[in-house]
């Protein structure tokens, strides 16, 4: 196995680190606050590589895919269209109807979401609600322990404050037992014999305002939850974590849960953090107003093993999403060899079938065609490609209607031919009559340039022209061989019916 690959160099680490461990516990959060996007999936399949390096290794690894739903919701996504949910604000996620209707909750619907997602990649994992753990009393030991334990955690907790937030800060939420709340309430006393605390429901946190309620209660059995600079180092604790990979954005928060785990007994996993992705204007994707690809959209226009590269590529560098990513890893991954030492880890779901093209040539046939008839394209591809096997018949009909998904969503919007003045209809007729006595790839290349600079025409401004009259869009492929590829024929076709569309 190939060491320089950083699945097997975090695996190496986790054992070196829990040599005695039967089974490794690899943990990835989700927080159901808003709908789960490609980030959220994206830690789960780098997680997966990471398990399976364990596997090689002969160990036995479990992905545990926790989910934050007790944790109380702060704001009302941009993309949830449900106004109501300001009543609920400051209630945990778990505890609030859902927005569509149709789960149990407004977390269950998450949940669920991300779930029907991970199922799609074919990743074995066990899935495990914070709700459902705190109700069901896996916390109430740790709840405890860290009021036992309350000085030190202060120590390691409060220096990271603003100074007006430490006054009375308490590492666990009560659940306000007259309002629901969980985001309003503050501890104002508490007896370790008996586990309880005495609390106020009268905090304000941004649209939440508590309803005054004064009360004592439990701390187990879901009546409260650890607050969000304590949870981490509990979880970690509470289930006895090996790994974990978390954004660049929670660094601190990492170090700090690190020794909240050796306060209550636990000892830290190891961890990793990754690089944010990025949309399209580079910002951060934030699942709370919808920005950027999701899994859903990308297996719109790109195959699994596509994002699965995504992932798995240099986890430490940032990268922005957007058209182009996808044609870049599709085709990346459609020209990784099986002899590659990440194909095992790319193509975990099984192998796929080589073909003698790219999918962007794919999408450029598409474009010049200007058809979405996948029977016809797959006639155009075999005429250009040449007969092909079964397997590869049906993966070649997977890969056009992804190539025809990607022309309709992006470029046949924003199609347009030009309409040529005398001098440009000269030099596209010399273009015509160059692909039609030369059938050399470097020859048409070389012939294009020599056309543009006896009409004193920048080259870059030629190729632009004859990329907007092919395909309908200012760049493409290496024209030379675009016309070997497709034949001087079609591309003459092309040309004259594409001007003729211009002309109405």
């Amino acid at each position: 196995m190939a060491a320089q690959l950083w699945p097997v160099q975090q695996a190496e680490k986790i054992i070196q680190k829990f040599p005695q461990a039967d089974k490794y516990l690899l943990e990835t959060g989700f927080g159901p606050s808003g709908h789960p996007h490609m980030g959220t999936v994206g830690e789960v399949i780098r997680t997966h590589f990471v398990a399976m390096a364990l596997r090689d290794m002969g160990k036995e690894a479990v992905i545990q895919v926790f989910s934050d739903d007790m944790d109380g919701l702060r704001k009302i996504p941009t993309n949830i269209k449900a106004p109501w949910l300001e009543e609920h604000l400051g209630k945990p996620v778990s505890a609030i109807p859902d927005p569509y209707g149709c789960c149990d909750s407004f977390s269950g619907h998450m949940n669920n979401q991300l779930r029907q997602m991970l199922d799609a990649t074919d990743i074995d994992y066990e899935f495990v609600s914070a709700a459902q753990q705190y109700k069901s009393g896996t916390y109430n030991q740790v709840l405890q322990l860290a009021m036992q334990r309350l000085k030190s955690i202060l120590e390691v907790i409060l220096p990271t404050m603003r100074e007006e937030n430490r006054q009375g800060w308490f590492p666990i939420l009560p659940v306000c037992e007259n309002c629901g709340l969980v985001n309003t309430t503050r501890v104002v006393g508490y007896n370790v014999d008996t586990a309880t605390v005495d609390y106020q429901c009268d905090q304000q946190l941004k649209g939440a305002v508590g309803c005054g309620h004064k009360g004592t209660q439990p701390v187990g059995d879901g009546r409260s939850k650890f607050g969000w600079k304590a949870d981490w180092g509990a979880r970690w604790a509470v289930f006895g974590i090996h790994y974990e990979m978390y954004g660049k954005d929670l660094i601190e928060s990492a170090k700090l849960s690190r020794q909240i785990t050796k306060i209550l007994d636990g000892k830290p996993p190891v961890d990793m953090f990754y690089e944010m992705f990025l949309d399209e204007e580079g910002k951060k994707i934030s699942k709370s107003v919808g920005q950027g690809l999701s899994v859903d959209n990308w297996t719109r226009w790109g195959t699994a093993e596509a994002l699965n590269y995504l992932m798995f590529r240099n986890p430490r560098q940032q990268k922005k999403l957007s058209r182009e990513t996808v044609i870049q890893y599709m085709d990346e991954v459609l020209q990784m060899s099986a002899e590659a030492p990440e194909y095992r880890f790319i193509y975990f779901a099984g192998s796929r079938p080589s073909l003698p093209m790219s999918y962007s040539d794919l999408i450029n046939i598409v474009s010049a065609v200007g058809v979405t008839d996948i029977g016809v394209l797959k006639s155009f591809a075999r005429d250009i490609y040449g007969q092909l096997s079964g397997e590869q018949e049906q993966y070649l009909e997977l890969l056009l209607q992804l190539a025809v998904n990607f022309y309709s969503d992006f470029i046949l919007p924003e199609r347009k031919f030009p309409r040529l003045s005398p001098q440009q209809s000269e030099l596209i007729d010399r273009f015509i009559n160059l692909i039609g006595s030369e059938t050399d790839t470097d020859a048409i290349q070389t012939g294009t340039y020599t056309i543009a600079k006896e009409a004193g025409v920048p080259p870059k401004d030629f190729f632009r022209l004859l990329y907007e009259v092919i395909l309908g869009k200012p760049s493409g492929p290496r024209i030379g061989g675009f016309v070997a590829q497709m034949g001087a024929e079609r591309i003459t076709e092309i040309i004259r019916r594409n001007l003729q569309h211009a002309q109405q």
